[in-house]
């Protein structure tokens, strides 16, 4: 259904997005995760048609996505920032952005009226948007979204600034629409959005996805090994020097920052020759913890650094 090849695009030339690729089928839910400046509201903006001046190809159902007005009116998108009318009602706001959508007057009212009972704002319907909370407003954004049946649904952050309650409805929605047979982006740097809710999850730093696959398939990138996360007051260059001739097949490095490091080990009687090592060069431990293998070890492997960097 959608197919970008080599998508490259960058600021002062500085890549946000480095021979980005990416195939989607209809219905499939795709988790877009990366920390912060990996390329993600980059992506969507030019998928959006709000960005211009990179270089690549974007196909959908087929056909240049940038090149047929038919065919990008099958997109619909739920930026990050809030696009709607503080001053309108919710209803008013649908019908307002279904008329520029194209969605049929016979049919708008009524599809209006459906997607507010689908965010469950039905109740609220003739009320100000600028009394609403921001979950509230985070489920509006979704519906207008959604008001003329799209065949791919873009979300950038959807759950941003918003309750846990919120968070959860807007999760359930994106769930539904995929089960529907719509094909779904969303980016996120929230490890738990794309566990439960994604059909296949995409990982990507530094302007490119670094491994795609279910959640099961990405797993078995660390493996059956366990992880075992080290708090300490060490930096990070003094703990890599402590370990580094450690490492093989049984104890592998994933990450070191200033005081955090994340090892695999094949064994959990490796930990012991670990610690004693760093006992050794007199670094100071305050934590460890023994974990199984997990989304976040994935990007741990793959990035050298957490979501949180």
């Amino acid at each position: 259904m959608l197919e970008i090849k080599n998508l490259t695009k960058a600021y002062d030339d500085i890549p946000a997005l480095n021979g980005f690729s990416l195939d989607l089928k209809k219905g499939e839910v795709l988790g877009l995760l990366g920390p912060n400046g990996a390329g993600k509201t980059t992506l969507i903006s030019i998928l959006s048609g709000t960005v211009g001046g990179f270089t690549g190809t974007v196909n959908f159902q087929g056909r240049n996505l940038f090149a047929d007005r038919e065919v990008k009116n099958r997109l619909g998108i739920v930026p990050q920032d809030m696009a709607f009318y503080d001053e309108l009602n919710a209803m008013d706001n649908l019908l307002f952005w279904g008329g520029l959508y194209d969605v049929p007057r016979s049919e708008l009212k009524k599809r209006a009226a459906e997607l507010l009972e689908l965010v469950e704002l039905a109740a609220r319907a003739k009320e100000p948007v600028k009394n609403f909370s921001g979950g509230m407003k985070r489920r509006l954004n979704t519906a207008i979204g959604l008001l003329h049946k799209p065949d791919l649904l873009l979300l950038d952050e959807p759950t941003v600034g918003i309750d846990v309650q919120a968070k959860v409805s807007i999760l359930d929605i994106i769930r539904n629409v995929g089960a529907a047979g719509t094909a779904v982006i969303f980016t996120t740097h929230q490890l738990a959005e794309v566990e439960t809710t994604c059909s296949r999850v995409a990982i990507m730093d530094r302007g490119r996805i670094l491994a795609q696959g279910t959640l099961d398939e990405l797993v078995r990138i660390v493996g059956e090994r366990d992880v075992v996360e080290i708090a300490g007051d060490f930096a990070a260059a003094a703990f890599s020097e402590a370990v580094r001739d450690l490492k093989g097949e049984r104890i592998e490095l994933l990450s070191a920052a200033d005081g955090l490091a994340s090892l695999a080990v094949s064994d959990t009687s490796e930990i012991p020759r670990i610690m004693d090592r760093l006992f050794q060069r007199e670094l100071s431990v305050t934590d460890m913890k023994i974990k199984s293998p997990s989304l976040e070890t994935v990007f741990l492997k793959l990035t050298g650094r957490t979501l949180r960097d």
